[in-house]
């Protein structure tokens, strides 16, 4: 089972110091380009998925508050496999999150949280 819920940059920060396996995807608007990203955290490592999949499925699952895990994981799991992803340090995910924390206030900036239970 995921829970979903829209986030603050600033929110996302403090949620994810708590969490050891969660899955966000941001989306924001900038000056000068868009910036649209998924990333899959488990334990201490973090992973920015680039499988264009995992984005169409998001969004089917948009409107969804809570949900089967089976609508998500599957895809985040292929993205690993077929190693559609890279490692991201943390502290380069907590920038980019201070970032858009700032940018928030000028520019649109869309947080979905997945947490899975």
């Amino acid at each position: 089972m995921f829970y979903q819920q829209a986030m603050e940059p600033a929110e996302l920060l403090n949620t994810l110091a708590v969490n050891s396996e969660c899955f966000f995807v941001i989306k924001a608007q900038l000056p000068n380009k868009a910036y649209h990203v998924a990333v899959y955290k488990y334990d201490k490592e973090y992973f920015l998925l680039l499988d264009p999949r995992l984005f169409q499925q998001i969004i089917k699952t948009k409107a969804e508050v809570h949900g089967d895990e089976d609508e998500v994981l599957p895809y985040i799991e292929e993205a690993l496999e077929d190693n559609l992803y890279q490692l991201v340090a943390e502290d380069y995910v907590k920038l980019d999150l201070h970032t858009l924390t700032h940018l928030a206030k000028k520019n649109t900036v869309s947080i979905r949280f997945y947490e899975f239970y």
